[in-house]
């Protein structure tokens, strides 16, 4: 059983675009405008990043032996990483702010429920558009929450509601992608049948543009009214950022790694917490667009080659490892 470098490499470019749109979030200039092209290719690619990661995280799962003991270990494992990303990051979170973290454990704690659903490839496709549709009629999310809504987290009741709902990222309806990305392992749809549903998902993103312009609104936000949203993550987010998963996916899986891209996914929960911490303390630079863009692009490739240097010099040195040793957990092994 040979560790999967091609999923490493994967989640090594869902990291990548996780710090470049962090550090984009945290420079841009207060007079950037969300319509640009240099926003617009930010928020294109970065609003794949957690799609892109919780999709590999449903990936893995179904490659690791679950036990409740492994699960509860994770679980308070991932609980206190995301604490310690709050801590690193005060100027964008509470200290018990649920997140993508948060998002993890509970997901895994979960797993044999959510697992079952993409056992069978009917029941898989029909719960990913159920999710799709139940998020569209029933609880298509509250776009006037702004971002402090999301993450005050002052009382039990409010911090459930950010688990389960109202929150950065809830379980619903963020499950949809680890659903995914576990009946991609299972089923190992051919890239003709992936295609296909890249194509539906194309023409839908149309519609969706089309419908904007006739309505005169923004196609795409990150919060606020647009047709797209990531805060909430709305069905045509879900549509929209599940047709970009799999096309990073098709051109990614069984791929050689690029240049030790797959090392930054070996290392990608030490960064995710990390890199917020040199975030914090540059928040209160005030950058024009000509030196917010280098700034913005340096930050986050500088991770690249720092993180094939720990892997070949201080493997043992990263919450990975220390994960796997508390909890014994072998993951992304595949015949």
């Amino acid at each position: 059983m040979k560790r999967r470098q091609d999923i490493d490499q994967i989640r090594g470019l869902a990291i990548l675009l996780m710090v470049m749109v962090h550090a984009a979030a945290t420079w841009a200039p207060p007079t950037a405008s969300t319509t640009s092209l240099f926003a617009i290719i930010i928020a294109g690619l970065g609003g794949l990043a957690a799609p892109l990661f919780v999709t590999v995280g449903g990936w893995v799962t179904v490659q690791s032996s679950w036990s409740m003991r492994k699960a509860m270990i994770r679980f308070v494992f991932l609980m206190l990483a995301q604490v310690l990303v709050n801590v690193c990051a005060p100027h964008l979170f509470d200290p018990f702010t649920p997140g993508v973290l948060s998002l993890f454990a509970i997901l895994y704690l979960l797993a044999p429920l959510w697992l079952k659903l993409a056992n069978n490839v009917a029941v898989w496709g029909a719960s990913l558009t159920f999710i799709v549709v139940a998020n569209w009629v029933f609880l298509p999310g509250d776009s006037t929450l702004v971002w402090d809504d999301r993450v005050n987290a002052i009382g039990l009741g409010q911090i459930i509601g950010h688990f389960v709902y109202s929150g950065t990222y809830p379980v619903f309806p963020w499950i949809f992608f680890s659903i995914l990305g576990a009946g991609i392992n299972i089923h190992a749809p051919s890239v003709q049948k992936t295609c296909l549903v890249i194509a539906i998902g194309m023409i839908s993103c149309i519609a969706f543009l089309l419908r904007s312009v006739e309505n005169g609104i923004p196609f795409a936000q990150p919060t606020g009214i647009a047709t797209l949203t990531f805060f909430p993550a709305n069905a045509p987010f879900l549509i929209g950022a599940c047709t970009g998963v799999l096309v990073l996916w098709v051109l990614l899986e069984k791929r050689k790694p690029f240049r030790g891209l797959n090392q930054l996914g070996r290392l990608s929960l030490t960064l995710y917490i990390v890199h917020f911490i040199p975030l914090y303390f540059g928040s209160t630079l005030a950058l024009s667009w000509q030196s917010a863009i280098p700034t913005v692009v340096l930050f986050t490739m500088l991770w690249w080659p720092i993180s094939v240097y720990h892997q070949t010099r201080f493997p043992t040195y990263s919450l990975e490892y220390a994960l796997q040793r508390f909890s014994r957990h072998e993951e992304e092994r595949a015949p």
